[in-house]
């Protein structure tokens, strides 16, 4: 084998894609009209190379996912839970300042679990507002507690916009954790 064999060889590849330069073309070419050798590996290499049969998921495999996806949605419904409850918890607490911590909290777990602000807020102030309707909007425990309309909206507004708050800190506590622990 000279060096023109062993310079065509190394740029047979990029002739077959069409990457070379025309002069160096035009080199290859005739090179392959007056060397047998480089022609049978030159056609050897228009060979498709086989390749192997798809991956398909097994029963196993079908079952783990399964299982994965169970066990988010059960964790799902809990967050869901857990937020209608502190819901109802601060519209019965009144005038008591312990939602503070229960809200702080709910946006930082929810932030570490979903890694998303959205998802957080989303948790937090939707259970909120439908409860605070439910209770303030409705006659649906008994007398209407608010005289007008417009009270009710500023309270419900009001409640939301008080408890958003709070898990917007947890959120920051989260995304404080998630720094540090990456950190490191």
């Amino acid at each position: 084998m000279n060096k023109d064999c062993a310079i065509l060889q190394d740029l047979l590849p990029l002739y077959e894609e069409k990457l070379l330069h025309p002069d160096t073309e035009e080199f290859i070419e005739e090179h392959l009209k007056i060397c047998q050798e480089c022609r049978q590996i030159a056609k050897k290499s228009h060979i498709p190379l086989p390749l192997p049969a798809e991956v398909k998921p097994s029963g196993s495999s079908k079952k783990m996912i399964r299982k994965i996806t169970l066990r988010l949605t059960t964790v799902q419904i809990f967050f869901v839970a857990i937020a209608f409850m502190l819901a109802m918890s601060t519209t019965v607490m009144n005038d008591k300042a312990g939602f503070i911590l229960t809200y702080t909290i709910l946006g930082a777990v929810t932030y570490l679990f979903y890694r998303s602000v959205l998802v957080a807020v989303l948790l937090a102030g939707v259970p909120t507002f439908i409860w605070n309707c439910l209770i303030y909007m409705t006659d649906l425990f008994g007398d209407f507690p608010i005289d007008s309309f417009s009270d009710g909206i500023s309270l419900i507004l009001f409640s939301l916009i008080l408890n958003l708050m709070f898990t917007f800190i947890g959120i920051a506590i989260g995304f404080c954790i998630l720094k540090l622990t990456e950190g490191n």
